[in-house]
């Protein structure tokens, strides 16, 4: 009796191996089912951004100051970032800081950090939404590393931040000073 039992159990779950792909195939709605009942069409086309809102002009100048000889001037790239954020141009001032900062240019590093710290975040000059408390430290580090004195003081301001935020994000931070002191 209880080896015809287990008999029937394999024959079934055999029967459910080999028929598995079949019956989840006809549990999905096809392709054309999906298509024709969507209720209205999703709109995924960001609104038309102006040159000024995709930062095009920091690509060009970034296009030529990479173009130079002599090899790329990241004073040049930053001057013009300086320039962009004091017009309210927030796409560009990022994209050169960013340039700048990653060629090892220490001043451009720290406002890339500044645009990220959650003490020193502002809305109005930065194209996220919230700070990023681990991209500030990255870039105040590499503003210290590379001689920047302010960094020093910001990345022990940050530091406090963490230890009182008590955040899952500054845990985060915290262990990444435990690592990488």
């Amino acid at each position: 009796m209880l080896g015809g039992l287990v008999v029937v159990v394999v024959l079934i779950l055999a029967a459910l191996y080999l028929l598995w792909p079949k019956l989840e195939q006809e549990s999905l709605p096809s392709p054309e089912a999906t298509e024709t009942t969507s209720a209205a069409p999703l709109e995924t086309v960001a609104p038309a951004q102006s040159e000024e809102e995709r930062g095009d002009s920091a690509r060009e100048i970034i296009a030529s100051v990479r173009a130079d000889p002599g090899g790329a001037d990241y004073a040049q790239a930053y001057q013009g970032a300086q320039a962009f954020q004091a017009s309210g141009r927030a796409a560009d001032a990022q994209l050169l800081l960013f340039f700048a900062a990653r060629g090892g240019y220490p001043p451009a590093a720290f406002d890339l950090a500044t645009m990220y710290d959650p003490i020193h975040f502002s809305a109005s000059t930065s194209l996220m939404n919230e700070p990023d408390a681990s991209q500030a430290y990255k870039w105040y580090r590499s503003a210290r590393d590379a001689g920047e004195s302010e960094a020093v003081d910001r990345l022990n301001a940050l530091r406090a931040w963490a230890e009182a935020a008590g955040t899952p994000e500054a845990e985060r931070l915290l262990l990444k000073w435990e690592q990488t002191p």
